[in-house]
């Protein structure tokens, strides 16, 4: 979709500051992060949302997520998804969340 921005920053038309990158997602810190470590997890081809998501492309955001969660070190992290009108964007797409609820030592 032309004027989607997730399928523009896939194809990188749009900026964005990409921290990963496979065949099928592209992983980039969010612009407005509601966490320290705050990264959309997203698909290359358009899906609406979960909804449409397969067991294969699941099971490789799942991989992503643990490989960013081992490079990140956060000592903890949370996925989030949305569907339908609880997405702003409507792209398939998934949050990473680190160092959410996590006490800081001052």
């Amino acid at each position: 979709m032309d004027d989607c921005i997730f399928c523009r920053i896939a194809k990188k038309e749009a900026p964005a500051e990409i921290v990963k990158e496979t065949d099928n997602l592209i992983v980039f810190k969010e612009l407005h992060p509601k966490a320290p470590i705050h990264l959309l997890i997203v698909p290359k081809k358009h899906l609406l949302d979960i909804t449409q998501c397969d067991d294969a492309l699941w099971t490789e955001i799942k991989k992503v997520a643990l490989e960013v969660s081992g490079e990140k070190s956060p000592k903890a992290f949370r996925l989030v998804v949305n569907a339908g009108d609880a997405t702003m964007v409507k792209h398939m797409h998934v949050h990473f969340l680190g160092e959410v609820g996590v006490e800081r030592e001052v």
